[in-house]
C-alpha cells in the first residue's frame, strides 16, 4: 500500500500528498500507543529496588527467628537427653 502512495506522490499533487501525510500519521500514532501501553505495563510489573528489598528483609528476619527457636528446640533436647 505504501508503494502504491509513493507512485501518487511521484506522480504529483497535493492531494496525494495530503492522503499520504495523514495515512502516516495514523500509522504513527498506532505505534506511538503500542509503545506506550508496552510502557505502562513495564511500570507495573517494575518493582521499586526499596520495595523489594524491604518485602525481603522481612522475611529473611522471620527465617532468622524460626532458625532461632529451632536450634533452642534442639539445645532443649539435648539437655533433656543427658539428664
Amino acid at each position: 500500500m505504501e508503494i502504491s502512495l509513493l507512485n501518487y506522490i511521484w506522480q504529483g499533487g497535493w492531494l496525494a500528498i495530503g492522503a499520504f501525510l495523514i495515512y502516516f500519521i495514523i500509522k504513527l500514532e498506532k505505534r506511538i500507543e503500542k509503545i506506550e501501553n508496552s510502557i505502562i505495563q513495564f511500570h507495573c510489573d517494575y518493582v521499586k529496588k526499596n520495595e523489594y528489598f524491604r518485602d525481603v528483609s522481612g522475611w529473611r528476619g522471620e527465617i532468622n527467628r524460626l532458625e532461632d527457636k529451632i536450634d533452642n528446640m534442639m539445645l532443649m533436647f539435648l539437655k533433656e537427653k543427658d539428664k
